[in-house]
């Protein structure tokens, strides 16, 4: 049952639940979405609707119109069917064949020691159930299910969108309640890679292994204002400090497994003739000074140090400096806040991964910009970051932003059925994270979209949840707006 008393029947939050609690036991980290696209196809299939499968896992469902509801403009659902996979350093779990445990506490929906998934399978939930729903009053629906949206949105950069009837969409990829996204920012992810030299370890030193882990962590995009810190930028700074006054060299730096999530968690081993209790002293001193001046989220700081054995040689002293200036050249956080949107951040950056070769060190950096210009001022940025250690930079999977459009049926639809259900004002906004609203709107400039989502809260970290009440409330929205005729 819902909470909501609505003058018609909103659709089970029950159901909802239980078609997610399904999909989260078939594992669809991005890139491994074969499985849930034949789960969604088989679905369709077995509803006598039409469905239409590419290469890349993409999935388009169609439900014909209900009675009273054939000259209604047809309305475009979508989602993605791929989800961000991060554990617990302390949780043993296998994203290619372990299912995502559904734990329900309250109002508070949550994983075991894992990202949730909500982000984007309770779109997909969504869709499915009001696939199925016999007495729906709907218009014509196509429901979009796309692939790999997380690691690049290749998936909607490979859909053939010629086939789409429908000039109306709601997007189902934001996370708040009573929050419309009506614009997002456009991106791109880049890879340094900087070769190093590597000598034998001398007489007088030992290996040692810096852990720093117990960092919030978050989404690259929707919480890079929150000042979190970067376990990767962080552990690199420290190493930085432990070489110019001990003359540590760089064995490993390795840090973050995801682009666009901020890492929480990095590793350091490196060679060194000081002490343990030098430099043990000097990690207390340094994690003071960073205890003073982190957020409450990330309080849980905490910043190891033990003997270890080395994978590889150490670096030479030049190239330990060349790798830890590169990683405290390339820009990290917040740049630039918007000056046309109050509290919306404009350009940023993201080091999200850090990782260790024998012959090389590899930094990923994720830039998002609200304007093309944006991007464009931060690859400059980059590559000069990268000209002046002597790394390589390579470009992928750029996508364009997600422009305010003025005039728009869907905002209007929203707020309307929004306060009319819920005796509020609707807030509609910009986002910094990526959708792939701006891809839809790059291959259908005629598209009028609108983006909503229940709350969802810590994207991209194990500590993602939702509030089963802000489902509730965004169900009956849909069914008020996919109700209306007058479109």
């Amino acid at each position: 049952m819902n909470n909501c008393s609505c003058s018609f029947t909103c659709p089970d939050t029950g159901r909802v639940m239980d078609i997610f609690r399904e999909i989260s036991a078939i594992p669809r980290g991005s890139g491994n979405e074969k499985a849930i696209a034949d789960h969604i196809e088989a679905f369709a299939g077995k509803l006598g609707l039409f469905v239409q499968r590419d290469n890349s896992n993409n999935v388009i469902v169609r439900r014909p119109a209900a009675t009273g509801y054939e000259d209604v403009p047809a309305m475009v659902l979508q989602g993605h069917i791929d989800m961000v996979c991060e554990a617990n350093s302390d949780t043993v779990h296998d994203f290619l064949k372990d299912p995502i445990k559904v734990i329900v506490e309250g109002d508070i929906v949550h994983a075991d020691g894992t990202t949730l998934g909500a982000d984007n399978g309770i779109a997909v939930a969504i869709m499915m159930a009001l696939l199925e729903k016999k007495d729906l009053k709907a218009p014509m629906l196509e429901c979009i299910f796309t692939s790999d949206e997380e690691t690049g949105m290749t998936g909607m950069e490979n859909l053939d969108t010629s086939c789409i009837i429908g000039r109306h969409m709601i997007n189902l990829d934001s996370a708040g309640e009573g929050e419309a996204t009506v614009a997002c920012a456009g991106g791109v992810r880049s890879l340094l890679t900087l070769p190093v030299k590597r000598e034998k370890t001398a007489a007088d030193e030992k290996i040692w292994k810096l852990s720093l882990y117990g960092l919030a962590g978050g989404h690259s995009g929707e919480d890079i204002h929150r000042n979190r810190k970067m376990a990767t930028v962080t552990t690199a700074k420290l190493c930085g400090i432990l070489h110019n006054k001990f003359g540590i060299r760089l064995i490993s730096l390795n840090g973050g497994n995801k682009e666009n999530a901020i890492a929480r968690e990095c590793t350091a081993v490196f060679a060194a003739t000081a002490d343990c209790d030098v430099l043990q002293a000097e990690l207390y001193a340094q994690t003071a000074v960073l205890s003073k001046n982190l957020v409450d989220e990330d309080k849980n700081l905490c910043i190891t140090l033990t003997a270890a054995e080395a994978e590889f040689e150490p670096m030479t002293d030049e190239d330990t400096v060349k790798v830890l200036a590169l990683i405290h050249l390339v820009p990290a956080g917040v740049q630039n806040m918007s000056l046309h949107i109050p509290d919306l951040v404009e350009t940023s950056a993201n080091v999200g991964i850090l990782t260790t070769y024998a012959d090389s060190v590899t930094v990923n950096v994720f830039v998002r910009s609200l304007n093309e210009e944006g991007v464009d001022e931060m690859e400059a940025l980059l590559h000069y970051c990268a000209s002046l250690s002597g790394a390589q930079m390579e470009l992928h999977n750029r996508y364009p932003g997600w422009a305010f459009r003025d005039h728009s049926v869907m905002q209007e639809l929203y707020k309307k059925k929004w306060t009319a259900l819920y005796g509020t004002e609707p807030k509609i906004a910009g986002i910094h994270a990526g959708l792939e609203c701006g891809l839809f709107m790059k291959k259908i400039p005629d598209m009028d979209i609108i983006s909503i989502g229940p709350d969802i809260r810590n994207l991209h970290s194990p500590d993602e949840m939702m509030t089963l009440s802000s489902l509730d409330k965004l169900l009956c929205l849909l069914f008020a707006m996919l109700a209306e005729k007058n479109i």
